[in-house]
């Protein structure tokens, strides 16, 4: 059957609690999604790097860790974190933008050079809590705190990543558009040309943090961060850099 070209999700939980075997599964399911052209996001989650109080691994060891999400851990997947505010737009602080580095998946090879820039700019904060050769997210984020919305026929304010998630899905539907309409083919799986290139089309965040297992968590940062990822898109220079280097039609690399 023909498929929507964007996806976007809110389910997350633990990585911890869905099996290793589960998850490695479903995320090459979402890898065929790419593969047929599709592109899919997936909201980082509300608690940072670990609800405070509940950072402990369960393989009963009961050690202290930090607990990344599934499934915005799987690299075949465009996780989405969460700002609010304008001039400057922040990391959100009514919740926490979900970010972390995954315990099942290693880091992927379109990520390494730019992850790896910001674990070295830690300086060895929070050594031992995550896994530095897993794969880190957010690759990127949107508006997601008290976002307006139509519940039961009245407006509502509702935030979260599983608003910020459906808004860059948005966004990146409207480039799609643009694409399809030029004869193109659509963008699918984007991480590699995100990474690549086109990061610099997006509103670097440098204001926050995802705190969380009782600690103030990842610092944002100029460039990528475990917060906010490359920051928030800018729907003009997005389709800009669709048309100018769109390569294949998955992912323009």
């Amino acid at each position: 059957p023909k498929l929507p070209y964007v996806f976007s999700s809110s389910y997350g939980d633990d990585e911890q609690t869905v099996p290793e075997s589960y998850a490695r599964r479903a995320c090459s399911g979402f890898a065929q999604l790419g593969a047929r052209g599709i592109t899919y996001f997936v909201s980082s989650g509300d608690a940072g790097v670990g609800g405070d109080g509940e950072c402990y691994s369960n393989d009963g060891k009961n050690k202290y860790e930090f607990l990344p999400d599934f499934p915005t851990s799987c690299p075949w997947v465009t996780s989405v974190g969460a700002t609010k505010g304008f001039n400057p737009e922040v990391a959100v602080t009514r919740f926490a933008s979900g970010a972390g580095f995954s315990n099942y998946f290693p880091q992927p090879a379109y990520q390494s050079s730019t992850v790896n820039a910001y674990i070295a700019s830690l300086g060895g904060k929070y050594d031992g809590l995550y896994n530095k050769s897993g794969r880190a997210y957010p690759d990127v984020a949107a508006q997601g705190d008290l976002d307006a919305g139509v519940w039961a026929g009245k407006i509502v304010r509702v935030g979260g990543t599983s608003a910020s998630s459906p808004t860059t899905a948005g966004v990146f539907a409207l480039v799609n558009d643009a694409l399809l309409a030029a004869g193109k083919k659509p963008l699918g799986f984007i991480n590699p040309w995100l990474y690549s290139k086109a990061y610099k089309t997006f509103t670097d965040v440098t204001i926050g943090s995802s705190f969380g297992c009782n600690t103030t968590g990842f610092p944002a940062a100029t460039g990528w961060d475990a917060v906010t990822g490359f920051g928030t898109p800018n729907f003009p220079k997005l389709v800009q850099a669709a048309f100018g280097g769109n390569g294949n039609g998955h992912g323009g690399w």
